[in-house]
């Protein structure tokens, strides 16, 4: 849409022209060309401005993941798409962010580890980066009420979540791997 206000001004270029050479007619012919112009320059200018107000073009559907023991990363307003095409599997969400130490410490001494990948194999893995702040990962913060860093949430099959499975803060890779089995599996079942 850059090209846009050039078009506009060739436009009005090209119109000015024309309009000068009018000025030598007669009084009635001026008045229909200005009526004219008028009339042009009203509906290039509402054109343009329909232009520039259009929403911008949907972006790609968001595509999911086959199950594979690794996060996706996700958009926060990609999100809601992502829970939909989960639906019928239990979806483990974690709220990361690079400033987080406990953050780092999850994904360098827990999700690392390729027993703990395999136990998460089933479960739709999805991570939404917090270490910018935006507007959109802020209210998705706040959507769900999260104190803080790190954050999991668990998503059901009917994409609802269990707020008492909610995990914050650190975990030992055993102690998770324990807690997939003992409370997360009933979901799958």
């Amino acid at each position: 849409m850059k090209t846009l206000p050039i078009i506009l001004l060739v436009l009005a270029l090209l119109l000015a022209v024309p309009g000068v050479l009018l000025l030598r007619q007669t009084p009635i012919v001026r008045q229909i060309a200005g009526i004219a112009f008028m009339l042009m320059a009203t509906a290039s200018g509402y054109t343009g401005r329909r232009l520039l107000l259009s929403p911008p073009p949907p972006s790609p559907s968001f595509i999911l993941k086959q199950p594979d023991g690794h996060f996706q990363v996700v958009r926060p307003e990609e999100l809601p798409a992502a829970l939909a095409l989960a639906k019928g599997r239990t979806v483990l969400l974690e709220f990361y962010a690079d400033w987080c130490p406990s953050c780092i410490k999850w994904k360098q001494e827990v999700f690392s580890r390729k027993d703990v990948q395999e136990a998460m194999r089933p479960l739709v893995l999805l991570q939404i980066d917090a270490s910018e702040l935006t507007p959109a990962t802020q209210a998705t913060l706040a959507q769900y009420q999260l104190p803080g860093l790190p954050a999991i949430l668990i998503f059901d099959s009917n994409g609802i979540e269990q707020k008492e499975l909610r995990l914050l803060g650190e975990m030992q890779p055993e102690e998770f791997k324990s807690w997939i089995r003992s409370r997360l599996q009933p979901l799958r079942s």
